[in-house]
């Protein structure tokens, strides 16, 4: 369980601290118990629930990392013509 608690810790230095806050909310609403300060509660959770933290943690990193900043694209297409509908021909056969 150490090395998982290292594990946990290690990965939660690439998060803010909104980030960090927002894990411990779900955590605490999953767990079904208040979760202040996550990293120093670790201690207090069994191995099992040590595994899910760390594939939260690890998913909330894969997403900040791997998922395009829509805002950002989004404030860059603002001043182009794009359509505003979206149509479909008819499929071959009807």
């Amino acid at each position: 369980m150490k090395e998982m608690i290292q594990t946990i810790t290690a990965q939660c230095e690439k998060l803010s601290e909104d980030e960090m806050k927002s894990v411990a909310d779900a955590l605490s609403s999953y767990f079904e118990k208040p979760i202040q300060s996550l990293i120093p509660e670790l201690i207090t959770f069994n191995r099992d629930e040590l595994v899910v933290i760390n594939k939260i943690v690890a998913g909330v990193i894969l997403t900040k990392e791997y998922v395009p900043d829509i805002k950002g694209a989004y404030e860059r297409l603002a001043g182009t013509d794009l359509p505003s509908t979206i149509s479909f021909g008819r499929a071959n056969g009807e």
